[in-house]
């Protein structure tokens, strides 16, 4: 009989170096029953999308052109970036992120301006292209956003004090970690490996994307739809970067040093 609950609040740590450094592509028994339990747990996070919802896709730059008017004088005619720049790339042109592998393409979308331009990464004075995108049909997703448990549980407690559903807690923390880390452009694709696998796995049983938390704003979230033309683009404006906002605390183990 299979278990129906995780053995460590650390599997989801554990798990992301097995597939890392020991097996990427085969599992063995141990974690072959871990992704039996990420599905049987997941379907407390379903949730549904429903058609009609809106929204937004940053994409860092715009649209500049020169053209002649009427009088035959150039005009410099600007913009948000044109419709095949603001959707999905191509499969050729996908490259591997947090969710998909390299060369497959799905839609990363968020649930509001603020927290798409965010996750771009634009820089002061740069112009970010802004779609308003529309939900054609019902989808179901999973949703990990309301998954904010520590990714390691508290010193001072053991693992056998921990309930099922305070280490599933943990697990799942762990996820949506992994899913709203925020990702530089120089970071290795292979630190997703993860994460795509397990987005892998949800679409493959039927879930339409995936819903996390975004680690840059309060109220912000991301939304991964693994099909592209479950929506439609309806507009889009440009904006600009006139600040950039960053909080910060001093970590241990300062040093000092001697002349």
């Amino acid at each position: 009989m299979k278990r129906k609950e995780f053995k460590s609040p650390n599997d989801w740590q554990q798990f992301c170096y097995f597939i890392l450094r020991t097996n990427r592509y085969v599992l063995n028994k141990d974690w072959a029953d871990f992704i039996d339990i990420i599905l049987f747990s997941a379907k407390k996070r379903e949730t549904t999308l429903e058609k009609g919802t809106k929204l937004v896709r940053a994409r860092i730059g715009s649209y500049y052109d020169e053209r002649e008017d009427e009088n035959g004088e150039l005009t410099i005619v600007s913009g948000p970036l044109p419709r095949n720049e603001l959707m999905a790339p191509p499969p050729n042109k996908a490259k591997g992120g947090r969710i998909n592998p390299r060369g497959i393409s799905y839609l990363y979308l968020s649930n509001n301006i603020e927290t798409a331009i965010l996750e771009v990464r634009a820089w002061i004075d740069q112009e970010v292209s802004v779609g308003y995108f529309e939900i054609k049909k019902e989808l179901k997703c999973i949703d990990t956003s309301r998954d904010k448990k520590g990714t390691f549980f508290p010193w001072g407690i053991t693992e056998e004090k921990l309930t099922p559903d305070e280490k599933e807690e943990f697990v799942w923390g762990g996820i949506n970690s992994s899913f709203s880390r925020p990702v530089r452009s120089e970071d290795e694709t292979i630190s997703y490996i993860a994460t795509q696998y397990i987005s892998e796995l949800f679409k493959t049983n039927g879930y339409d994307g995936i819903i996390y938390k975004s680690a840059l704003t309060e109220k912000g979230y991301n939304i991964v739809l693994f099909n592209p033309k479950n929506t439609s683009l309806k507009g889009a404006r440009v904006f600009k970067i006139k600040s950039i906002k960053q909080k910060f605390e001093e970590c241990d183990n300062p040093y000092t040093c001697k002349d």
